[in-house]
């Protein structure tokens, strides 16, 4: 009124229910995911492999002290850089970086799987890692980051390369074992086969071993194994196979200079085997080695046919006076096409 009293009062009420429960279940929502985020923080900082997290740019979004550790970076350092910055893996064998990149449009997102990567830290120390990239898709279907989940792979690796080293190498000498041995000749005689080509198989057995075994005991018989494998490694080039096939006997493929350089090689190895001047317990043993000789080509049947060439040609060498070098005759070598069987392989 005049007087500046309230006579009435004019409103209007507005029905907010809906608005409210919406609200009160966006926060409900806000709150589980913050919880789930949480948990996912949690168990992700705590699990035992490395775990990184990058946006759709490929700047680091999350990175858990496992991989604070392998990486050598800290977390509040790696934090927003791009990948590359801080995680650098590539092949172990070809050393090319192992790309880390988003998924192209046309492609289906897909984990990726790789066992023989290496970590290259900044101070370019390596670290052999398995790791798994995972890219990161929304519900649009849109590259949203990737997840890298890596682990320390190294005492793994080096236990598969000693198993791998063990299963082809005589453990006594170092030399190839048989089994890879055969493996390996089977390969050229392929290789021959298709491309042509020639080399030199030799079956080297040692002369008048046993005596040093009956006078020394084994211990001897082992040491002068070593001593013998030593002086074929140092007669012959890197590139030569060298093998103990077993007991005393020795196989030697000369891959360059063929057939030709067989009979030459084979002298060098047999001289020096007999001035190799092996003593055990104050004695000294005299010793020597008897070679067959035997060509590898197309044309000379299968390995084993070759092997049992060359040995009959060594029990010649060892007839005609030992320390001597026998060939197989060229007569006693088939071709591969003819049906009939080797006639003086024993």
């Amino acid at each position: 009124d005049a007087e500046g009293r309230v006579i009435r009062a004019i409103g209007s009420l507005t029905d907010i229910t809906q608005r409210k429960e919406a609200e009160t279940r966006l926060m409900v929502s806000a709150a589980m995911l913050a919880d789930e985020k949480e948990r996912l923080r949690v168990t992700l900082q705590s699990i035992g492999d490395a775990v990184i997290c990058t946006d759709a740019a490929n700047r680091i979004t999350f990175m858990n002290p496992i991989a604070e550790k392998l990486t050598g970076v800290d977390v509040g350092e790696a934090l927003g850089k791009l990948l590359g910055h801080v995680y650098w893996a590539v092949d172990e064998e070809s050393g090319q970086r192992i790309g880390l990149t988003r998924p192209s449009a046309s492609e289906r997102p897909r984990c990726d799987q790789n066992t023989r990567a290496v970590l290259v830290r900044r101070d370019d120390t390596r670290c052999s890692i398995r790791q798994v990239v995972s890219p990161i898709m929304n519900d649009r279907e849109q590259f949203c980051g990737l997840v890298i989940v890596f682990q320390d792979f190294t005492d793994a690796r080096a236990l598969q390369r000693q198993l791998a080293y063990a299963a082809a190498h005589d453990a006594l000498t170092g030399l190839a074992n048989r089994s890879s041995f055969m493996r390996t000749m089977e390969e050229l005689v392929d290789q021959c086969r298709l491309n042509g080509g020639e080399h030199q198989f030799m079956f080297v057995d040692l002369d008048h071993f046993k005596a040093v075994n009956d006078t020394g005991g084994h211990a001897a018989g082992d040491a002068l194994l070593r001593r013998v494998a030593e002086t074929l490694r140092n007669v012959l080039g890197p590139e030569e196979i060298v093998a103990r096939l077993g007991g005393d006997e020795f196989a030697v493929i000369l891959t360059s200079g063929g057939a030709a350089r067989g009979p030459v090689a084979a002298r060098s190895i047999i001289d020096a085997i007999r001035h190799l001047n092996f003593s055990w317990d104050g004695r000294t043993h005299s010793i020597g080695a008897s070679i067959g000789l035997a060509p590898i080509r197309a044309g000379c049947g299968e390995v084993d046919e070759i092997i049992a060439r060359a040995d009959a040609a060594c029990y010649d060498a060892k007839a005609a006076g030992r320390g001597c070098v026998s060939e197989a005759l060229y007569e006693d070598i088939r071709d591969d096409s003819a049906p009939a069987p080797l006639a003086a392989a024993s």
